[in-house]
């Protein structure tokens, strides 16, 4: 079980890396609505980083919507 480091239970749902490479995982908060973002060492778990790790392994990586390109303001 993964928790926060304050002992919520958290539900990992996908993972997102930053351009520095720094992992954050998006997850659902046990008797809360929406989604969080949680950095690697704000989490616990039962069996330690391990399973953390092992966690973290089997997410999917999170799929940001597609940004409409830009047109062009040419006034005619």
């Amino acid at each position: 079980m993964i928790y926060s480091r304050f002992g919520t239970k958290l539900t990992p749902l996908s993972k997102e890396q930053d351009a520095s490479g720094r992992i954050t995982i998006q997850v659902a908060v046990e008797d809360a609505d929406g989604t969080r973002d949680y950095a690697l060492n704000d989490l616990t778990a039962d069996d330690g980083m391990p399973e953390i790790t092992d966690v973290v392994t089997r997410l999917p990586w999170k799929v940001m919507p597609k940004k409409e390109p830009r047109r062009s303001r040419h006034v005619r």
